[in-house]
């Protein structure tokens, strides 16, 4: 992205509660209508809610995944009914294919929010041509949580994902992306 690029969040904002975004609701904040191929068609209904939503005024997209602590990460799969299951298989199966992942990676489990989420990336990416990116954001040594990750404890968490989702080098390598932010920091840049 162009540093001079000026970005717009729009969730969560103050003005609007702080609301996290899923579904056609995060379309519409995002302003993205006219798909070739419309959400409900790639994934059912109560899809993942986004923990940021930004828009750039040159016209790109950016879904933001935030954690606060690893074990956050981890999910054993989605509890959607059998219909609603087949539709997820079947956009796993399609975006696990377009990242060249490991044919007998599981992409169910137990690692799915990560996965759904690269979905997500490649629906809008692939199948609708928007120029959309996908933001990782990990927050190490957090105070507020039961069991803080530290920046090392994180990059060892994002290297066990990635290898066992079958991850190596892909078409989406420059848009999406991991940050991890330690918060003692944050906090000292904020001063």
């Amino acid at each position: 992205m162009d540093p001079q690029d000026r970005i717009e969040w729009v969730s969560p904002i103050a003005s609007d509660n702080y609301a996290e975004y899923f579904d056609q609701a995060l379309l519409d904040r995002l302003g993205v209508a006219n798909l070739k191929v419309p959400l409900s068609d790639f994934w059912p209904p109560r899809g993942p809610r986004w923990d940021g939503l930004a828009k750039s005024e040159s016209g790109k997209f950016i879904l933001v995944e935030a954690k606060a602590y690893i074990e956050e990460a981890v999910d054993y799969g989605s509890r959607a009914g059998a219909e609603s299951l087949e539709k997820i298989k079947a956009a796993l199966a399609s975006t696990k294919e377009a990242f060249s992942a490991t044919k007998d990676a599981p992409w169910e489990a137990p690692f799915y929010q990560y996965a759904n989420r690269l979905a997500h990336l490649y629906f809008l990416r692939s199948l609708n041509g928007l120029d959309a990116y996908l933001l990782f954001l990990y927050f190490a040594d957090a105070p507020d949580v039961t069991n803080p990750s530290t920046i090392q404890q994180w990059q060892g968490a994002e290297r066990l994902c990635k290898k066992a989702l079958g991850l190596g080098d892909h078409q989406f390598a420059h848009c999406a992306r991991t940050l991890i932010w330690g918060v003692p920091d944050m906090f000292t840049h904020l001063q």
